[in-house]
């Protein structure tokens, strides 16, 4: 792509991105996710939120949370779907408790969770569920790394 005339923008970066990810090329997209800011574009919510997924899928929790609150510091919100993405992951690898102080950090900050959220919720057991509920009706719950 640098070869030829036509200059690939951030939207095309963060495509190229999500299609490393889905590939389980991780690394190749980290690599190119760095050189961004090398090329002069800032990553959006939507470059940040593809990489988090990508990270989340091979099951380097710790990893997308670092990335999910240095993107905050980098300046870029985390929207509704960014909460979702890293919920999902932290619910598919079983890390309940942590996902519970992301969806109650989230409803806080006026987000609601998706259908598909929701639906990995339904298939907590109730006694998990019932916790979250409370804990969603307090105060602001925010995970530091």
């Amino acid at each position: 792509m640098q070869k030829s005339a036509v200059k690939p923008n951030l939207v095309v970066y963060t495509i190229l991105i999500d299609g490393m990810c889905k590939c389980g090329k991780l690394k190749d997209a980290k690599v190119l996710f760095s050189r961004l800011t090398v090329e002069g574009f800032q990553p959006d919510v939507h470059t940040y939120t593809v990489l988090i997924g990508g990270i989340c899928k091979e099951g380097y929790l710790i990893e997308a949370l670092k990335l999910f609150r240095k993107m905050e510091e980098d300046g870029c919100t985390p929207n509704a779907c960014s909460y979702n993405v890293i919920i999902q992951g932290f619910l598919q690898h079983k890390d309940t408790s942590t996902a519970m102080q992301l969806i109650c950090e989230m409803v806080n900050r006026g987000f609601s969770t998706d259908a598909a959220t929701r639906t990995m919720l339904l298939d907590l057991p109730p006694m998990m569920v019932v916790p979250l509920l409370k804990i969603c009706q307090g105060s602001v719950t925010t995970i530091k790394m």
